[in-house]
């Protein structure tokens, strides 16, 4: 029918075109968002240096996601438990493997122990309800040290902000030399207690990259 114009040679996208573009707008949208939200201002005169998420070998799921598997395969990305949540934890992800579904990352808040609203919100079972009781002992990753970041070695200060703030008591300080029990403390880490919160993440004065960060768990563990 000569009524008929194929769309694409008028500038139209086809279908996978329009869902490339949409694809493009939406993360450039969110990255924007997101990089606004990182800029802080003193009075207005001064920007201050605001943390860098790390590049994690394993991204933290919630607890109560019991998995990334689990969570992923559940997780519709509707955004309620990102807009519940009090702490700046969750965000969207805008890697393309899981677009918009929510992430965690620790620079601006880290997740207390006491919080379960995204458990309380989540619509389709992708993050299960869980009690206090039984988030206090899961599991969502462990805390990683990073020598070459720690104010203690790198300003010659003394810290143990990280080890201060730890809900599971994971964390203990320890001469950096363990023949001078004067040497400045580095924070030592014991896996098996750390939950993942993110307390020493986000609480540690390190900038842009803290001194401590947390890797996620594929699976959670119970402690």
């Amino acid at each position: 029918d000569s009524s008929l114009v194929n769309l694409s040679t008028v500038g139209v996208p086809t279908d996978t075109g329009r869902r490339s573009f949409l694809l493009a707008a939406a993360m450039a949208t969110t990255g924007a968002a997101l990089a606004q939200e990182k800029k802080k201002v003193d009075g207005g005169l001064a920007v201050i240096e605001d943390k860098i998420a790390p590049e994690r070998l394993t991204p933290i799921t919630p607890p109560g996601s019991l998995s990334a598997q689990h969570f992923a395969q559940h997780c519709t990305a509707c955004q309620l438990c990102v807009s519940k949540c009090p702490n700046g934890v969750l965000r969207p992800s805008t890697d393309l493997s899981k677009f918009m579904q929510p992430t965690m990352s620790y620079e601006r808040g880290y997740c207390r122990p006491e919080c379960t609203k995204c458990s309380e919100v989540c619509p389709t079972g992708a993050i299960k309800p869980i009690t206090r009781a039984d988030k206090s002992s899961t599991q969502i990753g462990h805390a990683v040290w990073i020598k070459k970041n720690c104010v203690p070695l790198t300003d010659g200060v003394e810290c143990g902000n990280c080890a201060r703030h730890c809900p599971a008591g994971a964390i203990t300080m320890i001469p950096s030399d363990p023949k001078d029990e004067h040497s400045p403390k580095i924070p030592a880490v014991n896996e098996a207690r750390c939950i993942g919160c993110g307390a020493c993440e986000n609480l540690c004065p390190a900038r842009p990259f803290s001194a401590i960060y947390v890797e996620g768990h594929e699976v959670h563990r119970v402690i």
